[in-house]
């Protein structure tokens, strides 16, 4: 687990990014992950770094897309896999 400093130096970093960022409007994900980091910083739990994770993977998979292997199935996906498996019934 990091330091708390470094927890900080990663936060504000990726804050920056998105305030350099802001006439393309931050992606909802930046944003959800940034504010669970923040929620957890402020109430003093050790899960701000997993909320910082999540947003850089997010970030990792669009310049490498073989990453994509960690993504979330759509609505529509799960609906297939789902009617597949009351097809075997």
């Amino acid at each position: 687990m990091r330091d708390r400093q470094q927890t900080l130096q990663r936060f504000e970093d990726r804050l920056g990014r998105l305030e350099a960022l802001r006439q393309e409007k931050p992606a909802r994900w930046q944003l959800l992950h940034l504010h669970n980091a923040l929620g957890a910083l402020e109430e003093g739990r050790d899960d701000a770094d997993l909320h910082l994770d999540e947003f850089d993977r997010h970030e990792l998979e669009r310049e490498y897309p073989e990453l994509e292997a960690d993504r979330v199935p759509s609505v529509d996906e799960i609906r297939t896999r789902f009617s597949l498996l009351g097809a075997r019934g």
